[in-house]
């Protein structure tokens, strides 16, 4: 099978890192665009590329050791995409700093315990980047970076390609240790305290009463009355964590599509007009130009994750995301959609029977709850979309519970 790999001069270093990283075969040409064409065939989407890069190496080992890590690896390059090569220097740098510094302040690896194709994309992307790593601002991030790039860079000699990053790990601050109070020094501390609460108490004691009403002090004054103090009201608890499905919290709907344009500003994106039961249709970026022409875009139902923080892809707003399952190979990526979509209409929700409960209105990044819920989505042998072991199901007008599925796409990751 004849293949050729275009790699852009100046932008995709990813791309052309995982391709030295792996000792590919594929043959390679510069040019303006990327661009893999196999057998006639042209693939222009990145993580696509990766994929048929990684399987062409025979290390599947690179894209997770099972499903749990294969789905993760899918949620981290999609996030790649969308947050790094779309996104503006500010905002990757935000991710340096708190996105990724959080998640690597507990894992070695962006998934698993073992080198994925996920560190070495989001490296190659963020060597550009290496004057914005600062050791008080991603002290994580830093130590996972100096990992990698003596993993993959120095150990198979490319550093040529990519320079090494001088890291001082002197440098960087290491956590505060909690100071553990020595027994005798805490029964001082208490006993201190009892002190002074009892000094308290006798100082009251030993204040002198006010005189009865009408009865003059020693010094011939009737005595001030006292004024009551107000009492202060118990702050009011904070709303307990209730013990709500966490799949339930995501809003999922049934969307169709009105109409759907290239963005003006990225050729592998299509900027959507989508229905999803509102006053309004909403906007929506998505990455499928790779695998769907517009007159198939148009005019069909999908599932539309509704209740995502809006975010900027290349200057336009998307408000939402269009559900697909991916085959784990990268051959392939299909839209979801209803069994029968002339039983379904815009704003149909999706549940899990069992599990239902009120969406949030947003997410909130910081609760993790798409990233808890997606790696459990997944298909069957039949096509039929998964949470877990329960298939996701549409509540119709008429209340009749409906299957979602996609046209081919088995045993794939949904995101």
């Amino acid at each position: 099978m004849s293949a050729t790999l275009t790699i852009p001069e100046k932008s995709s270093q990813e791309i052309k890192l995982v391709y030295k990283f792996l000792q590919s075969k594929v043959e390679t040409t510069t040019g303006k665009d990327l661009l893999l064409e196999v057998s006639g065939e042209k693939i222009d989407t990145p993580n696509a590329i990766v994929k048929y890069l990684v399987a062409q190496a025979n290390k599947p080992e690179l894209l997770g050791n099972n499903n749990e890590e294969q789905a993760q690896v899918d949620e981290w390059l999609s996030f790649a995409t969308q947050g790094l090569r779309n996104a503006g220097k500010k905002e990757v740098v935000s991710h340096i700093e708190k996105k990724f510094n959080e998640h690597l302040s507990t894992h070695t690896f962006f998934v698993g315990n073992h080198l994925t194709i996920v560190d070495v994309v989001i490296f190659g992307i963020l060597h550009s980047y290496t004057k914005n790593f600062k050791a008080t601002t991603c002290p994580n991030t830093l130590r996972w970076f100096d990992l990698i790039q003596h993993m993959v860079i120095k150990a198979n000699n490319l550093t040529e390609d990519f320079p090494l990053f001088e890291v001082n790990l002197d440098d960087v601050p290491e956590p505060a240790a909690p100071v553990v109070a020595k027994k005798d020094d805490k029964k001082k501390d208490d006993k201190k305290k009892d002190d002074k609460k009892q000094e308290k108490k006798d100082n009251k004691k030993d204040e002198k009463k006010p005189a009865a009403e009408g009865q003059k002090t020693e010094g011939g004054e009737k005595p001030k009355k006292e004024k009551k103090k107000a009492e202060k009201k118990p702050a009011a608890p904070a709303p307990a964590e209730t013990d709500q499905p966490v799949v339930s919290r995501i809003d999922i709907r049934v969307g169709y599509i009105k109409s759907c344009k290239k963005h003006e500003g990225a050729d592998s994106l299509y900027v959507e007009e989508i229905d999803v039961g509102e006053e309004e249709p909403r906007t929506i970026v998505s990455g499928l130009v790779r695998w769907y022409p517009i007159e198939q875009m148009e005019n069909r139902y999908v599932l539309v994750l509704c209740n995502l923080k809006p975010a900027s892809m290349r200057g336009v707003k998307s408000y939402g995301m269009v559900l697909c399952a991916s085959a784990a190979d990268g051959s392939a990526v299909e839209l979801l959609g209803p069994i029968d979509p002339s039983k379904v209409k815009p704003g149909d929700r999706v549940y899990v029977e069992g599990q239902e409960g009120e969406p949030e209105k947003v997410l909130n990044p910081k609760k993790k709850y798409w990233e808890t819920v997606q790696p459990e989505l997944k298909t069957n042998d039949e096509c039929i979309a998964l949470y877990g072991d329960k298939p996701l199901l549409i509540k119709t007008a008429s209340g009749e519970a409906m299957q979602c599925k996609v046209a081919s796409v088995k045993n794939g990751g949904i995101k």
